[in-house]
């Protein structure tokens, strides 16, 4: 449009084919404006909708120490990085639209005087509400996250809620301020008599205005490259330090300057440079995968027994150390979730520790799956600083309760994400290494303040923590699930055949050479090995946060066990079979053992079955609504739902088809157990609390004081009310644990002394 043009009469009406040509201008000229638009959808979706999001913004606002989400300085790091995305947003949409890439390319309409003036006023407003839709979309956030609690709302989400939407205000009319001000300097030079000196004032405001720009845009520029410079170099100490909140709304700004400078030098060149990056990062996605799994050497060799041998080798110890007693064997099935998982199953096998030192011995194996794999190696990483300890799940809690959803994250969106631009891969880029690390620093700091002698533990060789000086630790088996075949592999300190876990791959196994695989003494005793963080990981990458995990020697993948199943019952089912069939073999010897399980489920709309020692019954509310038929879409929808719901359907399956075995062994032992050992299923869940329980990789304070109550059945939802069980669980577990005897104690610890 141009403004020498001859207006069109107000009296003449205007086609609406006309309105909408001109509609279609208007939409084409703020197309350049899309990024800033993007980010701040996409932020609403994080902040409003993902529950990981909305529990950074009740993490920022609750007060406490249950966990280490928030503190001064991360409250006023995401207020800064707020007032950037923010500042951003603005700043790059008004100067995309101040170039005006579009002139002269309208369609040849009439000029239309109101429309002109409509069309100015939103070219005017428009990156204003860009700007203030950062404060807004984190002050709904806030808001929102106020009703979630059932008792009384912490008062710092309201103080933020009020915080966020006075500076969407103050922002918005200090940018109208600055036009007013602008407008009345041109107005002043507009007011000079002598022509040219109103040319010389003119052009010395435009001159002051593009030097604020020239200043602007560097500013923006280096605070996102020195911002990405310092999560290259550590993600886990810079990021740590601003917390998630700060580092998403920082990144948001970064990635709208960026994404405008691609913008603006794409129109400039007439080339759809954003297209081009993304057709790139699919050519670079050929030869730059860099998820390797982290490899250590053993420090000593181990000889990984199969688990007829492995069952052998604690009934010969458990026989010396509680002579005379019936054994229970546990097989413990430890839930994915998580960091609700991760925290809810080490608080619970800690707590049994806590509360009965002789638990960690009759513990034959536990199987966990993604959060419930980290929460077992925790749990079984505690266990060589001694079994008398009564701090067990006091320093789990400690480790667990940090923030490892910021390094993530921070890895995610620059050294990775920088990563995806370059054709070949480099590892320290690797995300999934980086929440490795933030679990093995937290680790470290943990257990220096809990003086223990190996605060190193989590970052060194699984297989070491078997080694003879260490004493017993449960058998581990970590549950992944293969991208290429689909099945299990398992991450475990024994040694997988088909005959005893059925068609499940050995993680250990794959990583070594191809040329070396299925040779019984390589398997048995591998040169290589996963750090216990990354062992934990493997099970544990619930993707896009974690990437799938890469075997180097094949260039298979990894990804979170859940995808298979993701209660962990299915090697639990494995391990149950083989210890029966064991147990029923011809001159056994494990006559005076009574297989156990322990199931550890950390869904709180899981209904916990009656602990009746009659039968396990696990159905969850959602069930019932995903049951629900659906007409949305269906032709479209029906494959995804289908795979979902098959998913969640085998979890429920293998948990069942577990009860159900043990049922089948139970009956061949009527009446001929004492009443400690009758029950066959210890059901551990967790119920709807007063805050909500969500998953991700951070816990808000409330939320995990929340899971702390549950152990003893507190702090459960009055108006969603699911009954639990856990404190009469754990008591019939403390009931039906033999106590050392002394002798045999002493004589245990002497020997391992020398």
């Amino acid at each position: 449009m141009n403004g020498n043009e001859p207006f069109q009469s107000h009296s003449e009406p205007e086609s609406a084919v006309q309105t909408i040509r001109r509609l279609l201008d208007l939409l084409r000229e703020l197309s350049v404006c899309g990024f800033s638009l993007c980010m701040a959808v996409l932020g609403g979706v994080v902040f409003l909708y993902v529950e990981q999001g909305k529990e950074v913004l009740r993490a920022l606002a609750e007060p406490g120490n249950e966990t280490g989400a928030t503190n001064v300085w991360r409250i006023l790091l995401f207020g800064f990085g707020l007032f950037l995305w923010s500042v951003a947003s603005w700043y790059s949409a008004r100067v995309l639209l101040d170039c005006d890439f579009f002139k002269g390319r309208e369609r040849p309409l009439p000029k239309n005087e109101g429309w002109c003036e409509f069309r100015e006023k939103v070219r005017l407003e428009f990156p204003r509400i860009l700007g203030v839709l950062p404060f807004a979309i984190v002050g709904t956030g806030f808001l929102l996250c106020t009703f979630r609690y059932e008792s009384t709302a912490p008062w710092g989400l309201k103080f933020f809620c009020a915080l966020c939407y006075a500076g969407g205000v103050l922002m918005y009319f200090a940018l109208r301020a600055r036009r007013k001000f602008i407008n009345r300097r041109y107005d002043k030079a507009n007011a000079q008599e002598d022509a040219e000196k109103k040319a010389q004032e003119k052009a010395r405001i435009s001159a002051k205005l593009e030097r604020y720009s020239r200043m602007s845009i560097p500013t923006l520029g280096a605070i996102s490259v020195l911002f990405a410079l310092l999560l290259v170099i550590n993600p886990i100490v810079f990021a740590g330090e601003m917390g998630t909140g700060a580092v998403l709304v920082v990144a948001g700004a970064a990635w709208v300057f960026w994404g405008s400078v691609l913008v603006y030098f794409g129109q400039r060149v007439h080339l759809p440079l954003l297209v081009l990056a993304v057709l790139w990062v699919a050519l670079c996605s050929l030869t730059n995968d860099n998820h390797d799994l982290r490899t250590v050497t053993p420090t000593k060799d181990y000889t990984r027994p199969t688990l007829s041998d492995a069952l052998e080798d604690w009934h010969d110890r458990i026989a010396k150390k509680y002579p005379g007693a019936i054994h229970p064997l546990y097989i413990v099935a430890a839930e994915g979730g998580g960091i609700r998982a991760a925290y809810w199953t080490a608080a619970v096998l800690g707590t049994i520790q806590d509360e009965q030192p002789a638990f960690a011995d009759h513990v034959f194996a536990i199987s966990g799956v993604s959060g419930g794999s980290l929460g077992a190696a925790v749990f079984a990483s505690l266990l060589p600083d001694g079994r008398d300890r009564k701090d067990f799940a006091r320093r789990a809690e400690s480790m667990l309760g940090r923030d490892f959803l910021s390094p993530a994250m921070a890895a995610m969106l620059c050294p990775d994400f920088l990563q995806r631009f370059w054709p070949w891969g480099y590892t320290g880029l690797d995300r999934g290494r980086w929440i490795e690390r933030s679990w093995e620093n937290a680790w470290r700091d943990t257990m220096q303040k809990a003086g223990t002698k190996n605060p190193d533990r989590f970052a060194q060789s699984f297989l070491d923590l078997w080694r003879a000086d260490t004493g017993y630790v449960p058998n581990l088996c970590l549950n992944g699930t293969s991208v290429e075949r689909g099945k299990r592999v398992i991450a475990t300190n024994l040694l997988i055949n088909w005959q005893e876990f059925l068609d499940a791959d050995d993680a250990i196994e794959r990583l070594m050479p191809i040329k070396d695989r299925g040779k019984n003494d390589k398997r048995a005793r591998p040169g290589i090995d996963l750090p216990i963080s990354a062992a934990a990981h493997l099970s544990a990458r619930f993707t896009y946060v974690s990437p799938a995990g890469k075997f180097p020697p094949d260039g298979t993948h990894v990804v979170d066990g859940g995808y298979f199943e993701n209660s962990g019952a299915t090697t639990a089912l494995d391990i149950l079979r083989e210890i029966t069939r064991e147990m029923g073999r011809a001159g056994s010897d494990l006559g005076d053992t009574v297989p156990k399980l322990i199931m550890i489920s950390n869904n709180p709309t899981a209904n916990a079955p009656v602990p009746d020692g009659k039968k396990i019954t696990v159905t969850t509310a959602a069930e019932q609504k995903q049951s629900e038929p659906s007409t949305f879409l269906e032709d479209a929808l029906a494959p995804v739902d289908a795979l979902l719901h098959t998913r969640d359907a085998r979890g429920t399956y293998a948990q069942r088809a577990i009860g159900h075995a043990q049922e089948i062994f139970y009956e061949s032992l009527q009446g001929k157990l004492p009443p400690n050992q009758e029950a066959k299923v210890y059901y551990f869940s967790l119920a709807p609390a007063e805050v909500p329980l969500p998953l991700g990789w951070m816990l808000s304070n409330r939320a995990a004081g929340a899971m702390h109550l549950e152990l003893n059945d507190e702090g459960k939802s009055i108006t969603t009310p699911v009954e639990t069980w856990n404190k009469f669980v754990r008591e019939q577990i403390i009931a039906s644990l033999p106590p050392p005897v002394p002798s045999a104690v002493a004589s245990s610890r002497s020997a391992r002394t020398r």
